[in-house]
């Protein structure tokens, strides 16, 4: 049969219905059921269980946290001398416990200092972050750039029961430049803050304070430098650079305030007693809670319970020394 002859005889058949016999692969041939979706099979979607060591590993890291050598530091330093809340700073002064639960936030922080730190110390042992330094006595030398969480003393306090000198350390200074610089770990809502308003007062003041402390000790100091970087952002080009001058005048209203807060609280108590003294602590001026951390974490007596206060009385404060506490300003008057 001709091939015009085959194609005639398939479409005569087309047309009388008659069915053709093709050949169908083995592969497309229906199996039983294979038109049919597979069961999903079922699954069991709640699948965590209660942490069993979570608790105990939880509790490692808080008790670490809670007992590092920052946490444990009962005396005033330079980071607190700044804040405008005068009833914090006064708490502060005398002794007061604190009741903090551990700070996550605060310990990252304490993390990338301590990184950065061991950074600028090998980074010394390159030539290239070494400088020729010539001394008072006039001897040149070369000598190392940085010195990371440097420990200064920036002042002394004075009251009725002793005294003590006011120390604190600088996360880095720049011998080559004669620069404090302060690492400053922060979220999205203070660096919208620094860059409408700038650097808090009690950042600027600590600054200042660093920078008094070097010249304690026969250094020159030119520029304090307050570095804000961002823990939830995913570059340093997000961080904000903060530099300025260095001016002592913050730094010695901050101590002279504290010095006056120490003084008048010593009056309060050799008169009174100390429970008047500490009544008269919770009628100084607080700050507002987004403006104090201390007030916003509610860490004093007189703000909750504490174990050492819950019988505490709160006797009433003459008025004569009530009158005493606008002498006591909350905030410092920057020029620049």
């Amino acid at each position: 049969m001709s091939m015009n002859d085959a194609i005639l005889t398939v479409a005569q058949a087309q047309q009388q219905g008659d069915a053709i016999p093709v050949d169908v692969p083995p592969m497309t041939q229906s199996a039983p059921d294979m038109g049919k979706p597979p069961a999903t099979p079922k699954t069991k979607t709640d699948t965590m269980e209660e942490p069993r060591l979570w608790p105990e590993i939880r509790q490692l890291i808080e008790a670490d946290i809670q007992n590092a050598p920052r946490e444990l530091q009962r005396e005033i330093g330079p980071s607190e001398l700044g804040t405008d809340c005068v009833h914090c700073l006064a708490a502060k002064l005398a002794g007061w416990p604190e009741r903090r639960s551990p700070g996550w936030l605060p310990f990252v922080g304490t993390c990338v200092h301590e990184h950065f730190e061991q950074m600028f110390r090998e980074l010394n042992r390159d030539p290239a972050h070494q400088f020729l330094y010539t001394s008072e006595d006039n001897v040149t030398e070369l000598v190392e750039r940085w010195r990371s969480e440097y420990r200064v003393t920036v002042g002394r306090l004075q009251g009725l029961h002793g005294g003590y000198d006011v120390t604190g350390s600088i996360d880095l200074w720049d011998r080559k430049t004669h620069s404090t610089i302060d690492w400053k770990n922060v979220g999205n809502t203070t660096v919208t803050k620094v860059k409408a308003h700038g650097p808090s007062q009690q950042y600027r003041v600590q600054a200042s304070l660093y920078g008094m402390g070097l010249q304690n000790e026969g250094e020159r100091v030119e520029r304090n430098c307050i570095y804000f970087l961002p823990s939830n952002k995913t570059s340093l080009g997000d961080a904000l650079p903060w530099e300025t001058r260095f001016d002592p005048e913050p730094g010695k209203w901050a101590l002279a305030r504290a010095q006056l807060l120490v003084n008048l609280m010593d009056c309060v108590e050799q008169a009174e007693g100390a429970d008047v003294r500490d009544s008269w602590i919770k009628q100084l001026p607080a700050a507002s809670p987004d403006r104090c951390f201390s007030c916003k974490g509610r860490v004093w007596p007189d703000m909750s319970a504490l174990p050492e206060f819950d019988d505490k009385p709160w006797p009433d404060v003459p008025d004569k020394w009530l009158q005493l506490i606008p002498l006591i300003e909350s905030e410092y008057q920057f020029t620049e």
